[in-house]
This record gives structure tokens, sequence and C-alpha cells, in this order.
């Protein structure tokens, strides 16, 4: 019988094959390492649930308008409402002594917005948590988001030592720069004495 090397198929042996084969699969290993090692990838992103987590990044972006970063010209801003003048009847406003009423809590609930939670604190002192557990029965029934707002006045309202007042209220509103709200308050208390 013919020795592992003396064997022939064609022009190369079998051990030959089986050597050249090895060698050909240890290549191709050696490469696709050497790719990967090349572009220092970190590894893939871990998905749980529908969920992504994105690790050591900055200034990604999601979907079409979701963009967070910690690059300030990128980030979303509001603007800035305007400061009106300090009149003689914005200073009466400032000084009312009429108790708060349904009226006016409708006239200023639909111009206070996502710093609501300022207002809060500026009114009657409340808690983070305690702003939280208003919110997440209206956040869960969706309602609309003044209604968080006009209950939040109404927990004020409940809180506060002394009897509420028009002037009490527009002083906090002004305070949290809530102009259009102030200014809103305002109109509605000059309707009120007519």
């Amino acid at each position: 019988m013919a020795n592992k090397d003396e064997i022939k198929t064609g022009s190369v042996s079998k051990f030959q094959t089986y050597e050249k084969v090895e060698e050909t699969q240890k290549n191709l290993k050696d490469t696709i390492k050497a790719k990967i090692n090349r572009r220092n990838l970190p590894a893939a992103p871990f998905y749980l649930n529908g969920a992504i987590q994105i690790n050591n990044a900055s200034n990604v972006h999601l979907g079409n308008s979701v963009s967070i970063g910690n690059n300030p010209s990128l980030e979303i801003q509001k603007p800035r409402e305007p400061k009106p003048e300090l009149s003689p009847a914005l200073a009466a406003l400032f000084e009312n002594e009429e108790e708060v009423t349904n009226l006016h809590r409708l006239a200023v609930d639909s111009h206070i917005g996502s710093d609501w939670r300022f207002l809060g604190q500026e009114l009657a002192g409340f808690s983070n948590g305690q702003m939280d557990q208003l919110e997440e029965p209206f956040k869960a029934n969706h309602y609309e988001f003044r209604e968080v707002i006009y209950q939040m006045l109404l927990m004020w309202e409940g809180h506060c030592e002394t009897t509420p007042t028009v002037g009490m209220l527009a002083t906090a509103l002004w305070k949290c720069k809530m102009y259009s709200a102030v200014m809103s308050l305002l109109e509605r208390v000059k309707d009120l004495q007519k």
C-alpha cells in the first residue's frame, strides 16, 4: 500500500489537498479577524422588547424630529414670551384681593405650558412627586394637558393657608415668566369688573 504522500489524484496528492483546505480556512479566519480589528467596532447594540440601548454617543438623532445631544446649538428651544411693560393695570392686578374663581382658572390654564411645575412650586411649594401624582391619571386617560393645570390650581387653593387671591396667582405667574397667562388673567379681571 502506498504512503499518503504518494497517493496522487491528478497532479496533487490527497495530503496536499487537505493541507491546502486547512490553510485556506485559517487564512480566511485571519482575514476576517483582521478586518474586524481594523474597524475597531464596538459590540452591537443590545435590543430588549423594542428598546435600544445607546452607549457613549452624542448628538443622536431619532426619527424625523427628536434630537438628543449635548450641543446647545442643536437643542430645541422654545421662544421666550415677550415681557409686557409694568402698567398701572398690572400693578393693580398684583394687589388684587379677589378670591380666585373658576373664571380666573379658565383664563390662565390654556396659557400655561410645559413649565407648569415651576408654577406649582412657586404657588404652593409642591414637590416633583406631588406633581407626578397629579399628572399620571391624566396622562393615562389621555385628558387635555390644560386639565392637569386646572387641577394643579385647585390643589393649590386647597393647600393655601389663606384665601387664594387673584394677586397671588398673578404674582406667581409673573415670577415664572408666564406673561401670556398674566395678560389673559388681566383681561378676565377687566371683563368681570364691567
